[in-house]
């Protein structure tokens, strides 16, 4: 019975020491999912940042709130939006009111311009304008006009270069009218003239900066005339009916296959500047008062060029400085005025005027589309004169100019937001930040910059501001960058009287001018003056 029992002891002391020898349980294993972004095509991977001993980056970024602004990568002035609630619509068949809430995002503070789509084309992500829409796109003095000619596919081709999409109908309502519902960007009080270009008081696009009187209650600029704005979404005269509550993206076919337009143009009157107004057009259209801008999710998803240029007369904001420059060019001048030549004739006297620094480049005279330069008496042709030219009624004189002041004598210097100043105050030096690279340009993985922009330019320059002599300065008309000028003749003088090709008294000309006859190498110029 003993060694039984003795057996049976040393038998459950076994089990337990085996028991403890046993592993625990397998735990269920932790799936971890990658749920990074994946990377655009258009941006070229950043490969691993090498260990740095310089100063650390900040890696924070721009804050979302309202007045903040962001220096993107193609020379943009970004303005945060900040998520919430705002008032969409006004009560009519196609916009009920209703309230949207949108989550944070960053959006152009300007129009995209000639300047900035000319970068995209070079790289080959986007496409050409209608230059028939479009008669300012390689014209030096309207670069910063909003590129025009492009239909729905090609501003979202930009914007997706640019790591971002068109805003949607809602985004771009919000941007317009701020939380409370404005009815325009500036407020509630009528339109006019100071406050964009619009009515036909102008006649044409002008740079997307020339309003700062009718900005939004986030910033933006132009968000009302100049020319219509693409939008993501297509359109649906009911689709606010049945429309989400939150980030809504428009439905998913639009009525005849029309997407949304936003905005208004430079022909625009009254009753089309309320920032409610939805228009539509067909995604293949292209008209010269149409254009777009762009909304991004991450303001600091490019990394820095490793260089800019410096830049004259820019607020820290990174806009345009209110400050005129010391150092203007002033505009040229077609004068003109009316006059009778031989047989009754109603004639134009043209006279072109430029003041030093500015001096007049290329005169360009047609009819019809036709060279008419000669039609004039004596020519008026390159190289441009000083001379008193005869011109009769209907041809189009335009003149572009140029000037040759110093940028380092102007206004006050200064680099974009995350540059540094070389020595000799030339150039500006990225502090450098990871991202990634625009299309065309690579990853200094050392400098935590981008090498190079395709076109070679060290940077963009913003929007209102141009290169001159390797630096960014204001482009407004005066300054540095003399506007082109043009003037159609014109005559509402009445004739009377027979000339006979005899000069005759002051009773044959009118308002007491003299009718004279001048010699020239062209033959005898007769009429009143």
């Amino acid at each position: 019975m003993k060694p039984m029992r003795l057996m049976f002891c040393v038998s459950i002391i076994l089990m337990i020491l085996l028991a403890a020898c046993v592993p625990a349980s397998t735990p269920t294993p932790i799936v971890i999912v990658n749920t990074a972004a994946i990377v655009p095509a258009t941006a070229t991977s950043v490969p691993p940042a090498a260990t740095s001993t310089t100063a650390p980056v900040d890696l924070a970024g721009p804050p979302m709130q309202v007045g903040s602004t962001y220096l993107y990568f193609d020379g943009a002035l970004l303005v945060a939006v900040p998520g919430g609630p705002f008032t969409m619509g006004h009560g009519g068949s196609d916009n009920p009111e209703h309230s949207v809430t949108l989550s944070d995002f960053w959006i152009y503070s300007t129009k995209i311009t000639n300047r900035q789509f000319q970068q995209c084309v070079a790289v080959g992500k986007c496409t050409s304008p209608d230059l028939n829409d479009n008669h300012g796109y390689t014209d030096p003095a309207r670069q910063s006009d909003p590129v025009v000619g492009v239909n729905w596919a090609q501003s979202e081709a930009y914007c997706e270069y640019a790591n971002g999409h068109l805003p949607t109908e809602a985004q771009w309502e919000k941007a317009a009218r701020g939380p409370t519902g404005n009815i325009y960007p500036w407020g509630n009080n009528a339109p006019g003239a100071d406050l964009l270009n619009y009515n036909n008081n102008i006649g044409r696009t002008t740079s997307v900066i020339n309003y700062p009187k009718g900005k939004s209650y986030y910033d933006a600029l132009d968000m009302e005339g100049n020319v219509y704005e693409w939008v993501y979404d297509w359109y649906d005269p009911l689709y606010y009916k049945t429309s989400p509550a939150q980030d809504p993206l428009g439905p998913d076919a639009g009525v005849g296959g029309q997407r949304s337009v936003r905005s208004a143009g430079y022909k625009s009157n009254n009753d089309q500047v309320a920032s409610s107004t939805r228009f539509f057009k067909l995604s293949t259209d292209h008209a010269r008062d149409l254009g777009f801008r762009c909304v991004v999710k991450d303001p600091t998803f490019f990394a820095p060029f490793c260089q800019a240029m410096v830049v004259y007369g820019m607020n820290p904001s990174g806009s345009s400085s209110s400050g005129s420059s010391n150092n203007q060019c002033p505009d040229p001048k077609i004068n003109h005025t009316e006059d009778c030549a031989i047989g009754n004739t109603q004639v134009n006297n043209i006279q072109l005027q430029a003041t030093s620094p500015t001096q007049i480049d290329n005169v360009t005279v047609t009819s019809n589309g036709n060279p008419a330069g000669k039609l004039c008496k004596p020519p008026l042709v390159d190289p441009p004169d000083t001379a008193v030219h005869v011109c009769p009624l209907g041809i189009t004189i335009t003149i572009t100019a140029s000037c040759s002041i110093s940028a380092s004598t102007a206004d006050a210097v200064s680099c974009p937001t995350g540059f540094d100043m070389s020595a000799d105050g030339k150039t500006c030096t990225a502090k450098g930040a990871p991202g990634q690279c625009p299309t065309g340009s690579t990853y200094d993985s050392t400098h935590m910059c981008c090498m190079g922009l395709p076109g070679g330019s060290a940077s963009q320059c913003s929007p209102g501001f141009h290169e001159y002599q390797g630096a960014c300065v204001p482009g407004s008309s005066g300054l540095y960058n003399p506007s082109s000028q043009s003037y159609t003749t014109m005559s509402g003088l009445p004739c009377v009287g027979s000339h006979n090709n005899n000069p005759g008294g002051n009773n044959q000309c009118p308002n007491g001018e003299a009718y004279t006859c001048v010699p020239t190498n062209y033959g005898t110029i007769c009429y009143c003056r």
